[in-house]
């Protein structure tokens, strides 16, 4: 199965890149699976979605490795407390390319591969939860769930090493070093390549793939300071005033700029969408 090649539109991120798009890729990923669970990965087939999670950058990875559907994603941001029911939709869209209506309808059992979820967490936010659930979305209590999903988190900053995923992955911690020296150079992201390279980190990587990765790394860290700088500053502002139109405002104008989808600035601001549509039909 061919995964859905992204249009013009979407944006690869670095993490994408490196575990989706690149020679490498597939290689990456089942290192990665690896050192998450101990498992050796002997056939990995792509199967990334498109235009499910995340519009504007893929920084979504899915692969069937073996038996089993992998679904990895990178958080810079502060992580999505709906990202279970993100991820059941991103399954069932995957299992529909996999059967058709009659398939459904047999007589034998018709056998799926097996889910695991894995947010992979490179935000500055301390952690409140290394599990996301289904059933904790649900608005009647229940002691055993009937449908579920399970969602681990798990904190890949590079000032977090000692987490045995970062330590068993090379591919993946040199990934976040990079990002903890872009940071480092306020997003000088030839500065902080350069770096990289001299460090022998991910060198052969960003020699080949050069101004691209720049561009990438670029807008990766201007959407997400924007969002940090502009929002919260507007959102201070607006609460010292005893309301959140300046906050509101700073998500309209990333909206407009192409930095955020209409549906991660209302989940910014807590609102659903069509909430959010109505309470910034004038701050347009």
């Amino acid at each position: 199965m061919e995964d859905v090649k992204p249009t013009r539109n979407y944006k690869d991120t670095l993490f994408g890149s490196l575990f989706y798009s690149c020679d490498e890729a597939v290689e990456n990923a089942k290192a990665l699976y690896k050192a998450l669970t101990g498992k050796e990965v002997h056939h990995a087939e792509k199967c990334r979605l498109e235009d499910v999670l995340f519009r504007q950058f893929l920084n979504d990875v899915a692969y069937i490795m073996d038996d089993v559907f992998i679904c990895f994603i990178e958080h810079q941001s502060s992580i999505n407390p709906n990202m279970a029911l993100r991820l059941l939709i991103y399954l069932a869209r995957t299992y529909e390319r996999f059967f058709t209506g009659d398939d459904l309808y047999r007589s034998t059992l018709i056998k799926i591969p097996t889910p695991e979820f894995y947010v992979l967490y490179n935000g500055k936010t301390k952690l409140k939860t290394d599990t996301l659930t289904l059933s904790s979305m649900f608005k009647a209590e229940v002691k055993s769930p009937q449908a579920e999903v399970i969602v681990k988190v798990i904190n890949i900053n590079y000032d977090n090493l000692s987490e045995t995923v970062l330590k068993n992955c090379k591919i993946l911690s040199d990934y976040s070093f990079v990002i903890d020296t872009v940071r480092k150079y306020d997003g000088d992201v030839e500065a902080a390549i350069k770096e990289c390279i001299e460090q022998g980190v991910l060198s052969d990587y960003l020699k080949h793939y050069g101004s691209e990765v720049v561009n990438m790394l670029f807008e990766e860290y201007d959407a997400e300071r924007a969002l940090e700088i502009r929002g919260q500053e507007e959102y201070e502002k607006g609460e010292a005033d005893g309301e959140k139109k300046g906050f509101l405002k700073a998500l309209v104008g990333l909206v407009k700029n192409g930095l955020l989808t209409i549906t991660q600035a209302a989940e910014q601001a807590n609102m659903t969408v069509e909430d959010f549509e109505i309470q910034c039909a004038d701050l347009a």
